[in-house]
């Protein structure tokens, strides 16, 4: 009996050793990573399939006081509240108070949403939980604002901006992310709770599921000492702040939290026996079969909060988030019960988030799947695909403009597959599987779909992201209208400062004075701007109102200048001074028709 005993504690003993050495081994390439990409610290946890719950970190808590960073310290995870928030829908659905296929316009009827398939195809809760309502994601003030207050009202974002609500496309068509899409489902919570959504879902979400540490709330460094500063790319740690878009991006949680929450999700649905969530619903967190882009083979997509992703050889459900000075990720593996979270307290644009994500799905000893690199002979036909692709759906409104000229992809058909190549980020390579469908070597299932619309539209989706053909001479075109714009501004400019120099007070009386004062005007707001926060750029500021100014005189003093110019010049289509201001009011134009100009920030 005893050397039975002796032999069971040394089992236990090597296996906790060797459970120990694991976590230290994670510990030190997480360490390693963190300061590789210069990030200021993180907090993590795993989920093993036994529902074991292993949290930790590393870094600094503030990298000015040196404070290290608590595996029990709190955090935000931005996006990923909402993940959360769609369970509380789902908990609402089980309970029977909504039906996540009912029309938005039930609960909210006088949302001015502008659908033209109303009465066919009306925008349901469903559609925003799963961003294929066909709205846009947001509009800068709603990002970029120091006047939100903890308790503003969710409908100030269209309030504001009522054409926000415009759809840009079928609902349930097209996946595209809209952090406007969550807000208006806070709405629908406080309509149907008659009650701010933070205190209901506080109370009949978070509670039940053993959350204790987490909420929906507004919270601060200066209100709350266990959370964690975030920090800007250059170290500096930021303090929190009230956001108009709350529902879609505020939530303060523990490592621990979100392992328990990520344990529940993968679970049967029941908490102590008792039905909570009904697992259905659960299982379809993440198995999007309703859009286009699935019809058409894809098999990912984003539904219910949560998007399937294929990477490093194994699919799983995540989702991301960023907000002020933070930057989380969850993932979930449902079929082996295996999930983790981390979250790093810096939003660095330069960080390579992903290699933290790619250490801890090995962590998590998932059995790693084959592959697709089986090619097929490339069509005839797919070589119709070759050209320029722009997003289907404007992300930020209005800057469908911006889409053209640096948001395209160049799209070419080789021997071997097809070449995307976005004019901003990493080439791809597409493995033809047949049937109009695509791989990457990185992939384990079929990544691309080209497809065909009723209108003969030419269409690209990896399923979470849609494009469409546009002409590369329209591209071209307009790359050429904006950058002979801004030379004009350029040549005018510098002009005008040496006429003002030469003629001193006389410059008033000369054609070039009216357009000049318009362009001094823009550059001085531009100073202004450089030097408030950029978390003003959305707000009423000096600077900002005079970019409006700028932008409002600017095409009627061009246009005065260049009156004068044909008056007072016999051969003024000789003149640069003609031309360059002639550049300057087409690009005024192309700004204006494109809802552009006036530039007015703060709506």
């Amino acid at each position: 009996m005893t050397f039975k005993y002796f032999s069971l504690f040394i089992l236990v003993t090597i296996t906790h050793f060797s459970n120990a050495q694991t976590k230290e081994e994670l510990k030190g390439t997480i360490e390693n990573l963190l300061n590789e990409q210069k990030l200021s610290g993180a907090v993590w946890a795993t989920v093993s399939d036994k529902g074991e719950i292993v949290t930790d970190a590393y870094g600094y808590k503030n990298t000015k006081t040196k404070e290290l960073l608590s595996p029990t310290d709190k955090v935000h995870v931005g996006s990923v509240s909402k993940t959360i928030l769609a369970a509380g829908f789902l908990r609402m659905a089980t309970l029977g108070l909504l039906n996540l296929d009912d029309p938005v316009k039930k609960y909210l009827p006088n949302l001015p949403i502008e659908n033209q398939l109303n009465n066919t195809t009306p925008v349901t809760i469903r559609h925003l939980l799963d961003h294929t309502s066909g709205l846009t994601d947001a509009k800068l003030w709603h990002i970029f604002s120091s006047t939100a207050t903890p308790n503003t009202p969710l409908e100030t974002v269209y309030l504001n901006s009522p054409n926000v609500l415009k759809l840009q496309s079928k609902p349930g068509s097209i996946y595209s992310y809209s952090n406007l899409g969550y807000t208006i489902l806070g709405m629908v919570i406080e309509k149907i709770s008659k009650k701010p959504y933070e205190d209901y879902l506080d109370v009949n979400l978070l509670k039940p599921l053993g959350m204790i540490n987490s909420s929906f709330q507004f919270i601060s460094q200066t209100t709350d000492k266990q959370l964690a500063f975030g920090h800007f790319d250059d170290g500096e740690p930021v303090v929190a702040m009230p956001m108009y878009l709350r529902p879609a991006g505020q939530f303060t949680t523990t490592a621990d939290d979100i392992g328990i929450f990520l344990r529940f999700m993968m679970s049967d649905g029941t908490i102590n026996g008792d039905l909570f969530i009904r697992s259905e619903y659960l299982k379809s967190v993440g198995n999007q079969k309703l859009t286009d882009a699935n019809k058409n083979g894809v098999p990912f997509g984003d539904a219910l909060g949560a998007y399937s992703r294929d990477r490093y050889g194994v699919v799983g459900v995540a989702k991301n988030g960023n907000t002020l000075g933070f930057s989380a990720m969850t993932y979930m593996f449902p079929n082996v019960k295996k999930a983790f979270f981390i979250a790093h307290n810096m939003d660095s644009e330069t960080a390579n988030y992903d290699l933290f994500n790619e250490v801890l799905v090995k962590h998590l000893s998932l059995a790693v799947h084959r592959f697709i690199t089986k090619q097929q002979p490339i069509k005839n036909e797919i070589a119709n695909w070759n050209g320029y692709y722009i997003p289907i759906i404007t992300s930020v409104e209005p800057f469908g403009l911006i889409d053209y000229v640096f948001s395209h992809t160049k799209v070419e058909t080789t021997k071997n597959g097809v070449l995307l190549m976005p004019f901003q980020g990493k080439k791809k390579v597409l493995i033809y599987q047949g049937k109009n469908l695509f791989s990457m070597k990185d992939r384990t299932n079929i990544s691309h779909a080209f497809y065909t619309t009723a209108d003969g539209e030419l269409l690209i989706t990896d399923g979470t992201k849609t494009i469409k053909k546009v002409s590369g001479l329209k591209i071209l075109g307009l790359a050429c209208r904006i950058l002979l714009g801004l030379l004009g501004l350029i040549y005018l400019f510098i002009i005008g400062c040496i006429n003002l120099i030469k003629y001193k007070l006389d410059f008033r009386n000369k054609p070039l004075f009216w357009v000049f004062i318009a362009i001094l005007t823009l550059i001085i707001s531009f100073v202004f701007i450089a030097n408030q926060p950029f978390m003003k750029i959305g707000d009423l500021t000096i600077g900002n109102i005079l970019l409006a100014l700028a932008s409002i005189i600017m095409p009627l003093f061009s246009f005065v200048s260049v009156i004068l110019i044909i008056k007072t010049q016999k051969k003024y289509l000789q003149t640069l001074n003609f031309w360059a201001t002639v550049f300057l009011i087409q690009f005024c134009v192309l700004l204006i028709t494109n809802k552009l100009m006036p530039i007015i920030m703060w709506k």
